[in-house]
């Protein structure tokens, strides 16, 4: 189980964290999550370093974000799910 609260806290942890959360709300294919929401649930002190991971994510090609409304929203990219499953098993149980 991974430690978020702690100050010191790898850019990998930060994107797993992310990732597992995203995948707990199931953001897949229907549903996404809202780029404001996106740091709701993590310490206020790793928000910022919460955003630079989705970004980071992003360029990877493990997230998706396209406009809707007001903002963007944020998706799992499902055609690296096998991926995205991998990463997030390193550091907690599914």
């Amino acid at each position: 189980m991974l430690n978020i609260k702690k100050d010191d806290v790898s850019d990998e942890e930060l994107e797993v964290a992310l990732l597992h959360k995203m995948f707990m709300m199931r953001a897949g294919r229907k549903r996404h999550i809202y780029e404001s929401d996106l740091t709701k649930g993590f310490p206020p002190h790793l928000r910022k370093g919460i955003m630079d991971a989705a970004k980071n994510l992003y360029r990877k090609g493990i997230l998706i974000k396209y406009p809707h409304g007001k903002e963007h929203v944020w998706q799992l990219n499902l055609k690296r799910i096998g991926e995205i499953k991998d990463k997030i098993e390193k550091f907690y149980e599914l």
